[in-house]
This record gives structure tokens, C-alpha cells and sequence, in this order.
């Protein structure tokens, strides 16, 4: 079986690597710079993005589209903010047998979800996106990690689970498209915030409280666009944020940091090698979502000031810590309680009923 990546950057590599490596497959790694096809090829390395980490023999590397599209099975790895660029290059070459697996970690600059771009140029069962707990240092590594796969087909869902999976990355299936992808675009933000902490060194009380509060802005965020309280709880969830603001491997964590030790905006990408945080693009989007639905998203506003405006991070944590006071569980939240309480209820149930059978 074949399966292509598309494109060449870390997570690109890093997928294309495990699923030769550690799945068995041929695959199909697609990159955009023809020189960088070359020297992958040659050296069996990507060492601009993923240095150290060997490419099997078993990745054929290109820099022809079309030639990457020989595969049914397309997983997409590509920046956000180059999506849709990709799309519409992609979209006439796209056959009814293909499907797209969106491994992408952002929103469009509207605010649109990555499989919403998809599903213009192929219908919504043949899109399925991957998120979850995925530093791709670590999983290039070969450690074992979590993730999730969540399609509006659960027949795509489960095809694209047996696809990716390997002994050493453990694939869940989910119904919630819309909560799966909303938790890894936003918790990009949430890292960069976590990342400012650090850098401002106001120590461990203040981070977990920071990256709570998060949890409970991408909650409300999720809430108000039909996501599944639930999914905010798991993998995608609460799993990925601790990833992503605790990792000395996650590029917006440390864009984070170094924004808040005096590095300017605009040098962020070339001190990250050239690399993305996803979490720079996905606070304007999001930011300007929020305010569309009216939803109260004050880490998410206080990045865009920033990131934006100029706005000192010093003044930005302490306005939102002089914030009026409220209830903790309220909302969303409160609904995730009420959730995690009644499935535990049930456990409980299920477990005191089969001791009785027994």
C-alpha cells in the first residue's frame, strides 16, 4: 500500500518516516522545493526541518504534484496558512477514489476549519483530520504517542486508524470533526501565552493556572461552534495542550518565550529555523471569530494585542489577572462535569451489574 504526504516540512517528514519505518508502507513525501526533493533524496535527511532523524528508503520524495497524487490516500501536513493555495493546486487532480487526511494544526485567516477547505473540493466523507498529543521530535524518535482521527464517516475514520497506525502511535477514532480540529488550532495560542510565562519566569502556579484557563476559553470556543464538551476532556484536548505548553520541543511555547524576552514579531520564524507557530496566525483568526460569535476569549484577545498592536506582554498578563472575578465551573465547563460525572456514573453501574452477574 501507498500513501502520500504532502508536504516536506517536520510533521510531514516525521509521518512520512513512522509510516515506512514503523507501518510497513511505501509512502509518497511531497515537497514543494524541488532542491529539497534532491537532497532528501541524496541524503536520506531532511535537515532543514527534521536534521538527525534518517528518511527510510521506502519514501520516494518529489516535488511533482501530480506524481504525489498517484497515491488514494493523501495526508496533509502543510502549514495553514498554505492550505488553501494547496487545495486549489491539488483540487483538479483529484480523483473520486482519493481521500484527505488534514494533519494541520490551525484555522484559515476567516476562521474556517483545515477540513472545511477540503470538503470544497471532495465530499465531506472522504475528509478525516489527525490531532492530538504529537510533538514530532519525539514521535520521529520513535516514542510512543497518542492521537486522533475524527471523520464525518466513521468507515473513513477507521480506514485512515489502520492506515496510520503503528506499534509505537496509538490511533483513537472520534465523531467530533469540529472539536478535534478547534482543539489543536487553539491550543496553539494557549502555548504561546504558557511560553510568555515561562519566559517571564512567574513560575509553576501561574502556568497551570494559565493553561487551565485556556482549556476553559477553547471549551467555550468549541462550545459555541457544536462541538462535543467531551472531545475538550481527551486526546485532542486537554492531551495536546499539556503537550504543546510543556514541551521544549513546541515551537509555540517557545515563540512564546522569546516574545516575552524581547524578540520582535517579525524575527520569531527566522530564530525558529525557518519553522512555524501556528499560534501567530491562529490568534488573528480566531480572535476575530470570537468577536464574530460573540464568544469571551480573553487569552485569545490579549495575544492579539500583541502580536497586533504592540501591546507589552507584562500589561497584557496583568490586565488578564486584573479581569473581574467569577465562578470557575461555569458554561461549558459546567457541561463537561456534568458529562465526565454521568459517564462515570455509568462506569460504575456497568461494573457493580457484571459483579453481580458474575
Amino acid at each position: 500500500m501507498t500513501v502520500t504526504v504532502l508536504q516536506a516540512g517536520s510533521w510531514g517528514t516525521t509521518l512520512a518516516t513512522i509510516l515506512a519505518r514503523d507501518g510497513g508502507k511505501d509512502v509518497i513525501l511531497w515537497a514543494r522545493d524541488p532542491a529539497q526533493a534532491r537532497d532528501i533524496s541524496a541524503r536520506r535527511e531532511n535537515r532543514k526541518y527534521l536534521a538527525g532523524i534518517r528518511v527510510p528508503d521506502r519514501v520516494e520524495v518529489t516535488a511533482d504534484l501530480e506524481r504525489a497524487l498517484a497515491s488514494d490516500d493523501l495526508i496533509v501536513a502543510a502549514p495553514s496558512r498554505g492550505v488553501r493555495e494547496l487545495r486549489d493546486r491539488v483540487a483538479p487532480l483529484l480523483r473520486p477514489s482519493h481521500r484527505v487526511l488534514s494533519a494541520t494544526k490551525g484555522l484559515a485567516e476567516d476562521g474556517r476549519r483545515m477540513s472545511q477547505i477540503w470538503t470544497e473540493a471532495l465530499a465531506p466523507d472522504r475528509v478525516a483530520v489527525l490531532s492530538g498529543p504529537n510533538i514530532s521530535r519525539e514521535i520521529a524518535a520513535g516514542l510512543p504517542a497518542p492521537t486522533v482521527i475524527a471523520s464525518a464517516d466513521p468507515a473513513t475514520a477507521r480506514h485512515f486508524q489502520a492506515l496510520v497506525g503503528t506499534p509505537m502511535f496509538r490511533v483513537y477514532t472520534n465523531a467530533d470533526v469540529v472539536g478535534v480540529e478547534l482543539c489543536g488550532a487553539l491550543k496553539n495560542i494557549i502555548a504561546l501565552g504558557a511560553g510568555a510565562v515561562d519566559g517571564m519566569g512567574y513560575g509553576e502556579n501561574a502556568k497551570a493556572g494559565f493553561v487551565t484557563r485556556g482549556l476553559a476559553e477553547i471549551a467555550r470556543y468549541g462550545f459555541a461552534e457544536g462541538a462535543n464538551p467531551l472531545t475538550v476532556a481527551g486526546l485532542a484536548g486537554f492531551g495536546d495542550l499539556i503537550a504543546t505548553c510543556t514541551s521544549k520541543f513546541s515551537r509555540n511555547r517557545t515563540a512564546g518565550e522569546m516574545l516575552a524576552k524581547g524578540v520582535p514579531v517579525s524575527e520569531i520564524a527566522q530564530r525558529l529555523g525557518g519553522q512555524v507557530a501556528e499560534g501567530m496566525s491562529t490568534a488573528e483568526a480566531a480572535y476575530r471569530a470570537a468577536r464574530k460569535r460573540s464568544v469571551v476569549m480573553p487569552i485569545t484577545e490579549q495575544t492579539h494585542l500583541v502580536l497586533s498592536e504592540g501591546k507589552p506582554i507584562r500589561d497584557a498578563m496583568r490586565d488578564l489577572m486584573d479581569r473581574e472575578q467569577g465562578e470557575e465551573v461555569a458554561g461549558p465547563l459546567a457541561e463537561i462535569s456534568h458529562l465526565l460525572a454521568t459517564f462515570a456514573a455509568a462506569q460504575r453501574e456497568g461494573e457493580t451489574t457484571g459483579s453481580r452477574r458474575t
